[in-house]
């Protein structure tokens, strides 16, 4: 029994050195290693406080003056351009002052050698219907004197106021010396003067013959107009026959409206080709 309780004992005593000889050990190591220092507990944790970001400008010296001084030449070259096209602009301009001065005096110049060319033209005109007057009447004076020196006969046509043409010596009765009527083709009472000449002229002479053609303006129609010219022929030749010349040497003709010696259409114009045209033809 007491060899059990002893055994009993002997065991129980075993945890308890076990223990000892590790603290034993323990302090020894921490011994041998020299004081630790423990970690320190992180602080309290504080709670976050958001602020407003404030963002602060800090103006760089240098970067103002390297911009300034880049700035300075492009300013100096933007305005150089400008004073240039500014140049080139009133230069532009000038130039197209000064052609529209050119304009203006070639303008001028033109409407003075228009003005001279028409002058000029103007002159030339008087001067050809001049001549065209001078020529013709030294045509008839030469006519005249070669009618005149010819034979009586030629004298007489002269005084007669005949003038040659190849259909014979034409003498021109006008309106206001047959005084017709209007629309009508009789002679009044009174025997006008040329056709007394006429009638002379042709009893000196009686190798002549008389060829009476009748005209009329173009008022009416062509019909009429072709009528009454033959009736006003007609009468001048009556006349002519009453005064003793044969009928037989007498030919008449209406022409009526055909042959106008003035196509202007005025009242003046239609006077004149209300005639009666009498050709004295040597046979």
């Amino acid at each position: 029994m007491s060899d059990v309780t002893s055994t009993v004992k002997s065991k129980s005593i075993y945890p308890f050195v076990f223990l000892v000889l590790s603290f034993s050990a323990g302090l020894l190591l921490a011994y041998s290693r020299g004081p630790q220092t423990l970690p320190a507990e992180p602080p309290p944790t504080q709670p976050l406080v958001t602020e407003p970001l404030v963002t602060e400008t800090r103006v760089n010296p240098d970067v103002g003056a390297s911009e300034s001084a880049i700035a300075t030449p492009v300013g100096m070259d933007a305005r150089a351009e400008t004073d240039a096209l500014d140049t080139r602009l009133s230069d532009a301009e000038a130039k197209i002052q000064h052609l529209e001065r050119e304009l203006v005096a070639v303008a001028e110049q033109q409407t003075a050698v228009a003005l001279v060319v028409e002058a000029q033209q103007d002159r030339l005109a008087e001067m050809l219907a001049d001549t065209d007057t001078g020529v013709a009447a030294a045509s008839d004076s030469a006519a005249a004197d070669a009618i005149s020196s010819a034979s009586p006969l030629q004298d007489d046509l002269v005084r007669l106021g005949a003038r040659p043409t190849e259909r014979g010596y034409l003498v021109t009765l006008t309106e206001s010396e047959l005084r017709f009527p209007v629309g009508g083709s009789a002679l009044s009472s009174k025997r006008p003067e040329s056709l007394g000449a006429i009638a002379e002229v042709l009893a000196r002479h009686e190798q002549l013959s008389a060829r009476v053609e009748g005209h009329t303006d173009r008022s009416g129609s062509a019909a009429k107009n072709l009528a009454l010219s033959r009736e006003r022929a007609q009468s001048v030749k009556d006349a002519l026959a009453a005064m003793g010349i044969d009928a037989e040497r007498i030919e008449i003709f209406g022409i009526g409206e055909a042959q106008p010696i003035d196509e202007s259409g005025t009242a003046e114009a239609r006077q004149r080709n209300r005639r009666v045209e009498v050709y004295l033809i040597e046979n």
